[in-house]
């Protein structure tokens, strides 16, 4: 569902494929893949707001919300995004 140009939520509509070398945020949203901070999950991809990815954690209601940036994405896999920035700086990125 596109809401405007600027703003892309993601819903289990579509089927997209598994990514290759690109980065398909559809993909990953789709199917809430988590995001991985130096070995640990801090939340799942929801959605993308320009180029920045909507990281929600929290199980039953939403604990933490955050905004990263795709430039901060290091790797990725079918599983896993992976992020390149410190702990501490973590909390710039909070909603």
């Amino acid at each position: 569902m596109r809401v405007s140009k600027d703003i892309n939520i993601i819903t289990n509509d579509s089927e997209p494929q598994c990514p290759n070398n690109s980065f398909d945020s559809n993909y990953f949203a789709s199917r809430r893949i988590p995001v991985i901070l130096q070995r640990r999950e801090i939340g799942r991809v929801f959605g993308e707001v320009r180029d920045n990815l909507i990281v929600i954690a929290g199980e039953d209601r939403k604990e933490y919300e955050y905004l990263i940036p795709k430039s901060k994405v290091s790797h990725f896999d079918d599983k896993h995004v992976f992020i390149n920035i410190s702990d501490n700086s973590l909390k710039e990125f909070e909603m």
